[in-house]
Parts: structure tokens; sequence; C-alpha cells
């Protein structure tokens, strides 16, 4: 399994929607049909001249896996110089594998799109991207469409169950659009399926296909930097966020330009800047938790995101979506866990700064919080143990928990 090829794009109509779809061979004759679904009002703008999207949904699979790729038709000759030129060398070399090549024609289409994209969750960052791009003197930079995709957040291995959550998600973003005058784009994939990877290892590559399925609509499109800031930046496998700011301008091509919207920003820096716009009050939702329409609040990003509001007076605007009976019957554990992480070095980033925000505003946190922030957690507990039993004996109860699909490896590269 040395070569995957990438069959020639076509349109397919699929009940009531339209699908961008490519045959790809592998391991010795075998095919799966990879596709990207939108619906009917949106068929006009898939892109079967090229297959851009399939290679960039592709491209964090063949490089794990060190495949060589074959495409019957051909890609973006911008697209195609930096993938071979930066992109693709630069994260080989990083994961330590070996360099593939790809094998295409390249096409010098230009379909001069006007739309100006980006995705909404209702999310702060995704917030931040929409409310940053409303109003530009230069009206070509100010957004005309948001998207929801399919493309590994709802379920990073695909399947029903992370289908049936994205058309759950999608009823309440529809909402959304639909009371502040939004035109929403969707679009399903069976990519996630085929990849089976670690979502925050692929996410950008995923996201961005989506896009580049829909080149003829989108001139220009921001993504939304997950929280990396550019003291972050670095290529890791653990999550393609942190070399954003290399992956929108190798991903670009001579139709859609990628911008990453919100690396000049800190987390706390984009909670103020949305906290001054009513329509998020309703509707800001950041839960990881539930699935249900308003936040749980006990969840760590309902906590960081209280925290943040609470550190900037802003709280008691949004008592639509978070229930602050029980963030203040809460908050002395609330406090105690935000003052640990402020000091936990992979958390230390995001708490750090709402901690001195509070002292900076005369935001008082409990001193019971000051004295259970030392207390050790059950996971601290459990890295205790761990340090006092055998390596060897760790390993093997790490792997057993993964054979028994228990726990899931970190990384792609894994």
């Amino acid at each position: 399994m040395d070569k995957i090829v990438i069959g020639r794009p076509k349109i397919e109509k699929h009940e009531n929607t339209y699908r961008l779809t490519s045959t790809l061979m592998y391991d010795k004759g075998t095919t799966y049909d990879m596709w990207f679904e939108v619906e009917k009002e949106y068929k006009d703008y898939l892109c079967d001249e090229n297959a851009d999207a399939f290679l960039i949904a592709l491209l964090s699979y063949v490089i794990k896996h060190e495949l060589d790729v074959e495409i019957e038709g051909s890609i973006s000759s911008r697209l195609y110089y930096q993938l071979t030129t930066y992109l693709i060398p630069l994260l080989c070399k990083s994961f330590n594998k070996r360099s593939i090549h790809i094998k295409c024609d390249i096409s010098d289409y230009d379909f001069k799109p006007n739309g100006v994209g980006t995705g909404i969750s209702c999310g702060v960052d995704s917030f931040y991207a929409v409310l940053k791009h409303k109003n530009f003197k230069d009206k070509k930079y100010n957004i005309t469409h948001l998207t929801f995709f399919n493309a590994g957040s709802h379920g990073e291995y695909g399947g029903e169950k992370a289908r049936t959550l994205f058309h759950k998600r999608l009823d309440y973003i529809k909402k959304f659009c639909v009371q502040n005058n939004y035109k929403l784009v969707t679009v399903d994939s069976n990519m996630n399926e085929f990849i089976k990877m670690n979502h925050l290892a692929t996410h950008t590559f995923r996201t961005l296909s989506c896009v580049l399925a829909l080149q003829k609509l989108f001139g220009i499109y921001y993504f939304s930097s997950m929280g990396s800031s550019f003291d972050d930046i670095c290529i890791t496998p653990v999550d393609s966020a942190y070399y954003d700011i290399l992956n929108i301008e190798c991903l670009s091509n001579q139709n859609t330009l990628f911008y990453s919207s919100g690396m000049e920003e800190t987390r706390l820096g984009k909670v103020k800047y949305i906290s001054e716009f009513k329509e998020t009050y309703n509707w800001l939702n950041v839960c990881i938790a539930g699935n249900d329409e308003k936040n749980c609040g006990l969840c760590e990003k309902c906590i960081r995101t209280m925290v943040d509001l609470e550190s900037i007076g802003k709280l008691e605007l949004y008592k639509s979506v978070f229930d602050l009976e029980l963030f203040y019957k809460n908050r002395v554990k609330i406090y105690g866990k935000v003052l640990k992480w402020s000091r936990t070095k992979d958390k230390k980033e995001y708490y750090k700064e709402v901690v001195d925000t509070c002292k900076k505003n005369n935001v008082k946190i409990p001193f019971q919080s000051y004295i259970i922030s030392y207390f050790p957690t059950y996971y601290g507990f459990k890295n205790f143990i761990r340090k006092l039993v055998p390596k060897k004996i760790v390993k093997k109860i790490h792997d057993y928990r993964i054979k028994k699909g228990i726990i899931t490896n970190d990384g792609w590269l894994n």
C-alpha cells in the first residue's frame, strides 16, 4: 500500500442534494467513493474541474501512511506549487515521514468567485470571526455566507452517530442564521469515515477541503483560529492549529484565499470583543458536554467562558444561555479549578490571563478557592499513583485499554 489514486471528480444528484464525488483507489484495487454534499441551491458552485478538495482532505492521511498520490485530472497550479515546494516537505520532515510525491496535471481555472465565508458554531472563536468581518470599508472583505460542515468536529471517525449530531447542531445554527439574516451553506461529507484520524490533528485540512469543494463560491474564507496565538506557532502532530499560519497560506489557490482569523487576539480578548454585540447574548454556545441548546455550565469550556465573562463584568448579559444560579452556587469550586489550571503547564495560557484580569477589575476570588486549588484532583492523584507503578505495567495497562477501545491515542502519528 504505497499509492492512492484520486479519481476524476464528478457531480451527482443524490435525493434532494448534490454531491461532488471522487472514487479513491488504494490497497491493491480497493475503492471508496468520497463525497462532499450540498443543498440544491449551491450545486452550481461545486468544483469538478479539479481535485483540490479531495487532495487536501487526504493530506494528513497520505503523509501518515507515506502514500504517493496519483490524480486522474488536475489540481490548481498555485496549490500544487505551495504543497510540493513548502507544506508537504516541511510536514514530512517534521513528522519523520518519507517524502511523498504527487502525480497530476495542473490547471489555472479562474472562477472569479465573490463570496466571503467563515464557519459558525456559535462559539467564541467563530463569533469573533463573524463579528470582526461585518462592516469593513472595503466591502469585498465583508462576510456574505456562514458555513457549517460535517468535517470531524461532530465525530472524528464519522458514521451515523456523528451525522445525527451534525444535523441536531445544524438545527440550532439554522435558527441563529434565520433570526440574524445570515446566508448559510452546509456541507456534509463521508471523508471522516475513510480518514479515521484524530480530529485536532487534522481539522484544518478537513475544514478547508469543504471550502475548496465550493471554490466557485468563495473568493475569501476566514478560518477561525482555535485559541493559538503567534507565540505558540510550531509544527506538531497533536494539533494542526499550531501551524495554521502556514496552512492557510499553502492551502489557498488562485480562486480561494484563506485567512486565519483570531490569531492576533487571546481567548479573553475575543470574549471581550464579542460581548459588545447583542446577538451573542442569546446564542453563545461553547458547551462540549451536552447537545442541548443551553450550555451545561459545568464542562471546562463553559467554566472558562463564564469566568472570562465575569472577569470583565459581562456575565449577567448571558443569563439566557448559562445557568447563572448554578454558577454562583459552585463558584468556590469553579475558581478552585481555574486557579489550579492557571498553574498547570498545558492550561496556563488560558487561565493565568483571566485570573490576572479578575484581580485587575476587582472581581473577588473566594479565599476558599485558593485553598482547594492545591488539593490533588482525581487525575493528579492517578498520575501520582502511576509514578509508583513500574513503567512496564503502566504500558501494558495502557495498551490493553486502547485495544478494548476504552481510550484512543492522541495525535495522528500513533
